[in-house]
């Protein structure tokens, strides 16, 4: 995504699917596992370029939101069984699984609304440059194709070879025109698990891509599917999972030297005095909560109040009561009434105000000592009640200035991941809950 994410996984239909897999003792126990994710722009990341300016990245980051909540928005840009309608190549964070035995490490983009992973494969037609080696499906020794006249293979939405070898064919596009075509295939997925014994299973479903298309960085080598259908990494993998997972973002002070987490099953549970919780909705490829309002300083501004024109009464088909709760999205979206009402409050509280040096955050401050001061903002949902703090609703954009980190958008409401970090996010599919606790993600 998206997760990504940001992290979504439609976890809703992961129960009605089974298959056959080996796990290690970490499974076994049922104590799920964890991983790390890796900020995109962090010098931990491969994806890292020491040449870009800290303004510039800022900047990049800023259009991806935007780009990502009109495709939320507008949802046209899919077509086909195996299509997706986020960006592979703009995803904010990277996973890295190893495929085959031996184990081959891929360094992939984790896109939410992935609904196969898929990496280049060699002897390759057409392939975006990587520095990392192809990986070579006959040198596993666990690879397998799927048929093109199997049960796996209609079920994806494959179809067959031209050149009638019986091998199952796919096709996926992306909204930034990227694409991968390629051979349906299994093998064995390995997780790096975080307590020392990796995590495997076999007969995992991806995507060879023999002939793909891109903006991809030379460092990754594929894309980590990580949203719903029965063949993203998070359903072939239910049987740990359990309908559960959490992630914890670490904040921009920490992201080059720390990677953010996220956990599964047992591992993912999120619990404590200080956790609140809300129901979780479920929609084509994002989760949503009921939202209720914001609180800035002392005053209360009630989203009900404000659905009284046709351009911000629905959202994606639903009430604009709803919140989209995306990992994938930097910026937080709102209704731009609601969005109106929240930067007259932030002017009352706040002093100091310059004008926008990135001509798309409208609302910025100058700061001493690279810190921002201002109230806490308050997002209510249905049951609970997030306080949010200037780490979590100023970013950052140069030494002396931060800017509201929210921007209007009457097509979508994203709470995003800005707001996010520094909080444990848990997701209960089997309850339909998500849980918030303020966190140190550095110490998860």
């Amino acid at each position: 995504m998206s997760v990504l994410m940001s992290l979504f996984i439609n976890l809703s239909i992961l129960t009605s699917f089974a298959f056959p897999s080996t796990f290690s003792l970490t499974e076994l126990n049922n104590d799920g596992f964890s991983t790390d994710l890796i900020h995109r722009d962090s010098l931990i990341s491969p994806l890292h370029n020491s040449s870009s300016s800290h303004w510039n990245l800022i900047s990049k980051a800023i259009q991806r939101s935007r780009t990502r909540a009109d495709c939320f928005a507008f949802r046209s840009c899919a077509s086909g069984a195996l299509s997706t309608e986020l960006m592979a190549s703009h995803g904010e964070y990277l996973m890295k699984i190893s495929i085959g035995m031996p184990p081959f490490e891929v360094s992939g983009i984790v896109d939410t609304g992935g609904v196969l992973s898929w990496m280049q494969c060699a002897p390759c037609i057409t392939c975006c440059p990587q520095k990392q080696p192809l990986f070579t499906p006959g040198e596993s020794l666990t690879y397998k194709v799927v048929p093109s006249n199997s049960k796996l293979c209609k079920s994806l939405g494959g179809r067959s070879s031209i050149l009638g070898d019986n091998t199952c064919r796919y096709s996926l596009f992306y909204l930034d025109h990227s694409y991968s075509n390629g051979v349906i295939s299994t093998d064995t997925v390995t997780i790096d698990s975080g307590s020392g014994m990796p995590l495997s299973q076999r007969n995992f479903v991806f995507g060879c891509g023999y002939e793909n298309f891109g903006i991809f960085s030379e460092d990754t080598t594929g894309v980590i599917g990580l949203w719903g259908g029965p063949y993203s990494l998070f359903s072939q993998m239910n049987n740990v999972i359990g309908g559960k997972f959490s992630y914890c973002l670490v904040s921009h002070a920490h992201i080059n030297s720390r990677p953010s987490k996220i956990h599964f099953g047992n591992k993912s549970i999120v619990s404590g005095a200080s956790v609140v919780s809300t129901g979780l909705h479920i929609f084509e490829d994002s989760y949503a909560v009921r939202f209720k309002g914001i609180t800035v300083g002392r005053q209360t501004f009630i989203v009900t109040n404000l659905s009284n024109s046709s351009s911000s009464s629905q959202i994606l088909g639903f009430l604009t009561q709803r919140i989209l709760v995306d990992s994938g999205t930097l910026l937080t979206h709102l209704p731009e009434k609601l969005y109106n009402l929240l930067g007259a409050a932030m002017r009352k509280e706040i002093q100091l105000e310059v004008a926008d040096p990135t001509n798309r955050l409208r609302l910025c401050y100058k700061t001493f000592g690279g810190k921002m001061r201002g109230p806490i903002v308050m997002f209510h949902f249905v049951g609970a009640n997030v306080k949010l703090y200037p780490i979590n609703t100023f970013l950052g954009v140069s030494k002396n200035v931060h800017c509201l980190g929210f921007v209007p958008h009457d097509g979508v409401a994203i709470l995003g991941n800005l707001a996010q970090r520094d909080f444990l996010v848990g997701f209960d599919l089997g309850r339909k809950i998500v849980s918030f606790k303020r966190t140190d993600c550095t110490k998860q």
